[in-house]
Order: C-alpha cells, then sequence, then structure tokens
C-alpha cells in the first residue's frame, strides 16, 4: 500500500488548521496551532508507512520542520500599541542635606544681624549698618539656594522616555496554510527520493544476488527433494514441495515446471508421457539450475 502524500493529509485537515489559526492570529499561537497540524500529519502517515525507513525518514523531516515553521513569511497584518507614560511631576520641597544646611545658616546670619543691632544700640550710625547689611544679605542669599535647591525635582534616567510603543504581528491564516502546505510538499519530494534510492538499492542487491543469498549447495539440496518429491508423488510429497517452492520463493527463485518455450531450462529424458521430473530454479529470469523434464 503506499502511503498518501503528506500535503494530502494536510489538506484533510485544512478547515480545521484555518479556524484554529483565526481563533487567535498572534504569533505564539499561530505557530503552536501549525505545530499541532504538523504533530497530526506526522501520526498519520507513521501509521501507514510502507517501510520502516520510510517512517523513520519522515519522522525526522516533520520534527525539523516543527523547529524551524517560517512564521515570518505568514505576517499579514502588524499593530503598533502606544502607551504614553506620565511626564515628571512638580514634587513638593525635599530638604536634603545642602538645602538644610543653607537653611539653617541664613537663619542664623539674619537673626546674627539683627542681634547685633539691637546690643550696639546705635541704631543711626552708617558703620553699624552696613555691617549689619552684609550678613542679612549673605543669609538671604543662603535661604533663597536653600529653597531653590529643595524645590528643584529630582531627575530620573528614563524622564525622556515619554512613551511606550509595542508591535504586534498577526498571521493571515491562508498564507500560514499555505506556507506549510509548500513546505510538505518538498517534505514529500525528500521522501520520494528516498523511496527512489531505496527502490534502486534493492534491485541493485537483486541484480548482485540472484539467489536470492542461497548458496549453491542450497540449491542442489532444494532441486534433490523437489525431484523426489515429483518422483513420489503421494500427498506428503506434494505437501513437502509446495513447502520448498514458498521458500524459495520467498528468497527470489521460482521453481518452473516444463512448459512450452522452456526447453532451454531443463535436460530431458525419454519417456512414454512427457512432464516434469525435476523443476528448473530461476530467479528475476535468470536460470540458476536447470530441471528436468520427460518428453
Amino acid at each position: 500500500m503506499n502511503n498518501p502524500s503528506l500535503a494530502a493529509l494536510l489538506d484533510d485537515d485544512r478547515e480545521m488548521i484555518i479556524a484554529n489559526l483565526n481563533r487567535d492570529r498572534a504569533l505564539p499561537a499561530a505557530q503552536a496551532s501549525l505545530e499541532k497540524a504538523v504533530d497530526r500529519v506526522m501520526y498519520r502517515y507513521t501509521e501507514q508507512a510502507e517501510s520502516e525507513l520510510l517512517r523513520d525518514s519522515a519522522q525526522h523531516i516533520l520534527q525539523a520542520m516543527k523547529n524551524a515553521l517560517p512564521m515570518i513569511d505568514a505576517v499579514g497584518e502588524a499593530r503598533a500599541w502606544k502607551r504614553e507614560l506620565p511626564k515628571a511631576k512638580q514634587r513638593g520641597l525635599r530638604m536634603t542635606l545642602w538645602p538644610s544646611l543653607l537653611l539653617v545658616l541664613g537663619a542664623l546670619l539674619v537673626i546674627a544681624s539683627v542681634l547685633a543691632v539691637m546690643i550696639s544700640g546705635k541704631l543711626t550710625g552708617a558703620l553699624t549698618f552696613v555691617k549689619a547689611l552684609l550678613p542679612v544679605a549673605l543669609g538671604g542669599g543662603a535661604l533663597f539656594w536653600a529653597g531653590v535647591l529643595a524645590a528643584r525635582p529630582k531627575r530620573k534616567k528614563n524622564d525622556g522616555a515619554e512613551e511606550d510603543v509595542r508591535t504586534e504581528y498577526l498571521v493571515d491564516a491562508e498564507k500560514a496554510f499555505h506556507v506549510l502546505r509548500g513546505a510538505m510538499l518538498l517534505a514529500d519530494g525528500q521522501l520520494e527520493r528516498i523511496r527512489e534510492e531505496s527502490a534502486a538499492e534493492a534491485q541493485r542487491q537483486a541484480e548482485s544476488r540472484p539467489g536470492g543469498g542461497v548458496s549453491g549447495e542450497a540449491l542442489d539440496l532444494f532441486s534433490e527433494l523437489l525431484e523426489a518429491a515429483c518422483a513420489a508423488g503421494d500427498d506428503a510429497a506434494r505437501e513437502s514441495a509446495a513447502a520448498i517452492r514458498f521458500y524459495l520463493h520467498n528468497a527470489g527463485i521460482d521453481a518452473v515446471d516444463y512448459g512450452d518455450g522452456r526447453d532451454a531450462w531443463f535436460e530431458f529424458l525419454p519417456a512414454d508421457r512427457p512432464g516434469t521430473l525435476r523443476p528448473a530454479l530461476v530467479s528475476g529470469g535468470k536460470l540458476l539450475k536447470k530441471g528436468m523434464a520427460a518428453r
């Protein structure tokens, strides 16, 4: 029985495969669906394999196909999803080390200048005013920078990224099926080549061993046994002759009785009645051992 082709087995499941692909067109789901389709084809093909060589070869080829499904060629649509990220917001005051130090220093300078003026009691003196002005100015500057540092937002490494873009590739169901079918056709070609090489090798071996591997001594023995069975002519002899013929046939050798056009395969003895005294042994149309006939 000849195996159906891999492509034909895949065609049997075409509607189911396309329905599964349309159910979820994302690349991971589509690849899983096609891998299951390959598994179904592998199971049915190996069940009907005509030889162990073809069964093993099909398993290796289909397993390699599963591991390298050409899904990118079946992409029919791409969707881009964009998610905007919130921009950096102004946060409250952050009193870290430097703003705190500057705040304390500014406050001390302002308080010290006020206390200095009050202690001196000479508010109308120009020199006292100048002496008080410098600490006040320094204190005010310190307070200003303390506020600037405390209010400055903390920078992050991803402050520049304001959006997140994600692309989703969707499979075209019909295109994916045809891509897989093309791979099955290539696999069928490889299996056909393996079948032809196996048949050619079997033919070469048969031609190199026309006796089916049976030695010359064994052929002589079988020929003598067939001759004895023909001479006996009883039921037991006929059963023995049938068993020998069957064994030789399985070995690629036919035990041929005398008939028209077969004179070259026989030796003849004169007799009142013509007939086969010993069958000729022939393999592939080539004579291995002559028979004997009466005429």
